[in-house]
């Protein structure tokens, strides 16, 4: 497909599953670098540190049913919100898994460019208005190095 993409061929994947309705997404990578300068030098030098990658993608919480959830959006909330007895119990205290985030947008191909890699969600909060579709908005930080990437 030559020419611009735009938001229309946007899609996100959480665990290989596509989410149904996302408004937006986007990636940020980082490039940390070390100083090398020793005594005596009058230029700075560097050398490439340690990558990261962070992102965000919001997404509105739809449902193909009534009282069906909302696919990978619930799966989300839900193992990143924990209920408890009161502050402080323990119960329900496991740690936030690592999900799979895929983001990627159709160019004529059948795989798309993407980016893809194993992020633990650092943020999420949804907002419901009136006269607005109800929606979550959701951060991430990637947990090493994307284990794919076609862009």
């Amino acid at each position: 497909m030559a020419g611009f993409y735009s938001g229309k061929e946007g899609q996100l994947f959480i665990d290989g599953t596509q989410v149904a309705k996302v408004r937006s997404w986007s990636f940020t990578f980082n490039q940390s670098v070390l100083e090398t300068v020793s005594l005596e030098d009058t230029d700075r030098t560097i050398v490439p540190g340690i990558r990261s990658y962070t992102g965000s993608a919001s997404i509105y919480y739809y449902q193909t049913q009534p009282a069906g959830g909302s696919g990978q959006l619930s799966t989300l909330i839900t193992s990143l919100i924990k209920t408890g007895g009161g502050s402080g119990d323990g119960n329900n205290s496991e740690s936030t898994r690592n999900f799979i985030f895929k983001l990627l947008f159709k160019d004529g191909s059948t795989e798309g460019r993407f980016i893809q890699f194993p992020a633990v969600p650092t943020q999420l909060s949804m907002t419901n208005a009136v006269g607005e579709i109800m929606a979550a908005d959701i951060s991430f930080e990637a947990n090493g190095a994307p284990s794919g990437l076609l862009l």
